[in-house]
């Protein structure tokens, strides 16, 4: 009887105690890791989802402001001949 009290709470005892609680972890901890891992890929990948269409946003109102930017240069030398004109009727 003291052999087997010996072995339950000596080294023997922590090895099969450590076993358990690998398996309990195993079984119980692992799959809600698991499916907290899956959701968080899930949102990831519509978060990389809306960033791309964010960029893809960008991209077009930048090519409609470049757009616009020329549009105004070129009425700008529009007005700038219409000033010198009047410039020139001024005494």
């Amino acid at each position: 009887m003291e052999g087997l009290i010996t072995a339950v709470s000596g080294p023997l005892g922590a090895l099969a105690l450590s076993v358990g609680i690998l398996v309990w972890l195993a079984r119980s901890v692992v799959p809600v890791l698991k499916a907290y891992l899956e959701g968080q890929t899930e949102k990831l990948g519509a978060m990389v989802a809306a960033l791309n269409k964010t960029v893809d946003a960008h991209e077009a109102d930048r090519k409609t402001f470049e757009a616009s930017i020329a549009g105004l240069t070129t009425r700008i030398d529009k007005v700038e001949t219409v000033v010198e004109k009047i410039q020139a009727k001024l005494p």
